[in-house]
């Protein structure tokens, strides 16, 4: 998540520019909450190196699987994995909210942020396997433009999309970017990501005590057109 501006309101509570990056992986079978987190952050590291640390605008927050969800989804999602794009697109956690936020309700206790407004929704599509060239993503269906992402906002704010974060006619804390999730994972149709392939055990952070080399994007095979950045600014205020 990265801030860009912020104001106080008061009484413990912020408006603030949030801009958000979902990591889709198209992958070539199901893997584990823990080895698709560890895929986020090797990417991150990635990342980071390309561009000297300098480069937060490809930075993800999150990670989405494009063809299968993770095989031990039934025992709850991950703060940084979501579900199957497919089945989740429609209502992602942003900012640095839970990737399932529960929210105690009005008056509650509850920090995460509240979606205002949606001012901009990008794609892109990394063309290679070297993620050093990128495809944009252009609106295909009909609602993967910022004016249907609000317009499904306002709906959430109804009790007519799902949003399990708040009782019917409350603001919700999720945001609908379907249309876009659909349209990027349209162009993932070359290559693949063994995400599953680095057991849990196996995969090493980086700047562990030991010192031991860290796991890297180059440690999994990493297929051409196989991952993509769905990238949202959203104005937000916090719950309190």
């Amino acid at each position: 998540m990265t801030v860009m501006a912020g104001m106080d309101l008061g009484y413990g509570s912020q408006v603030q520019i949030v801009r958000t990056n979902y990591l889709v992986v198209k992958d070539d079978g199901a893997a584990t909450l823990q080895q698709c987190a560890n895929f986020l952050e090797a990417y991150n590291l990635a990342i980071a190196r390309l561009s000297f640390g300098n480069n937060r605008l490809l930075h993800c927050d999150y990670i989405a699987m494009a063809a299968n969800a993770p095989s031990d989804a039934d025992i709850g999602k991950g703060s940084n994995v979501l579900p199957l794009v497919a089945t989740s697109g429609a209502n992602v956690a942003f900012g640095g909210n839970h990737a399932n936020p529960k929210n105690t309700g009005f008056g509650g206790s509850g920090t995460q942020l509240l979606p205002l407004h949606v001012l901009s929704v990008s794609g892109m599509q990394f063309d290679d396997a070297t993620l050093t060239a990128g495809v944009t993503v252009n609106p295909v269906l009909a609602d993967n433009i910022v004016e249907q992402v609000n317009f499904a906002l306002l709906q959430d704010s109804l009790g007519q999309a799902a949003d399990t974060t708040h009782t019917t006619g409350m603001h919700p804390s999720t945001l609908n970017l379907d249309a876009m999730f659909d349209d990027l994972v349209a162009l993932l149709d070359t290559g693949t990501v063994n995400v599953n392939g680095i057991t849990e055990a196996a995969f090493v952070s980086a700047g562990n005590t030991e010192g031991t080399t860290a796991t890297t994007i180059a440690d999994y095979s990493l297929g051409a057109e196989s991952v993509g950045i769905v990238s949202v600014v959203v104005l937000a205020k916090t719950s309190k």
